[in-house]
């Protein structure tokens, strides 16, 4: 059975919505949260690592962790317009021989995905109903770091979360928003090993890479 949220991401991240979020990175790079996400994991050193990107959007992550360093990456994303933009990207850029672009739901498919030494997930955890579940099999998949974006658990994001779910279910969109623990995120990654190395923060997202305790 194919699980209504991921039928709600298929519809609100579409086609037109991807273009536009490329254009916008063609011209400026990265968005700021994406961009801290990236300059965190390059201060751990990259070179010749490889890399699983959850919910790999346009493909920015790899993009710019290619130009530090990373060997190969691994694209796991639910969206097809998505996927078809990051792919068209990537041949653009000379990247196309060094992903491995696949499509679906990344708790379906687990067991199928190779380990990476990098595990990222940019504003994917606020798009999933089972924190623990997807945080516990991505993380399983890290040799080494771990790093994500997902929404601070403040007054705006609390207001914020209805709103958004409300607009959803007035277009009779199956997508919907998730607000999960920060306190529990940190304690799925205790447990498979993880420390927090740096933390940073914007208004509404808060940035954070775990690397593995040898």
């Amino acid at each position: 059975m194919i699980c209504p949220q991921c039928v709600g991401v298929e519809k609100f991240f579409d086609e037109k919505y991807a273009k536009r979020e490329l254009k916008r990175y063609q011209r400026k790079g990265p968005v700021k949260t994406t961009r801290l996400l990236i300059e965190a994991i390059r201060t751990e050193g990259v070179k010749d690592l490889s890399l699983l990107d959850i919910g790999g959007g346009i493909g920015a992550i790899p993009f710019e962790l290619f130009e530090a360093g990373v060997s190969r990456a691994t694209d796991v994303e639910a969206a097809t317009a998505y996927l078809k933009i990051a792919r068209a990207e990537a041949e653009r850029r000379g990247f196309a021989d060094r992903v491995d672009y696949r499509s679906g739901d990344f708790v379906e498919e687990a067991s199928d995905i190779d380990p990476a030494d990098i595990v990222t997930l940019d504003r994917v955890i606020c798009c999933y109903p089972d924190m623990q579940k997807l945080v516990s099999l991505s993380a399983a998949k890290a040799r080494k770091i771990y790093g994500l974006v997902y929404p601070r658990l403040n007054l705006v994001m609390r207001l914020a979360r209805p709103l958004i779910n409300l607009q959803c279910r007035i277009k009779r969109s199956p997508f919907r928003f998730y607000l999960h623990s920060p306190a529990e995120v940190d304690r799925v990654l205790r447990d498979f090993g993880f420390t927090r190395r740096c933390e940073s923060r914007t208004p509404l997202w808060q940035i954070v890479v775990f690397v593995r305790v040898e």
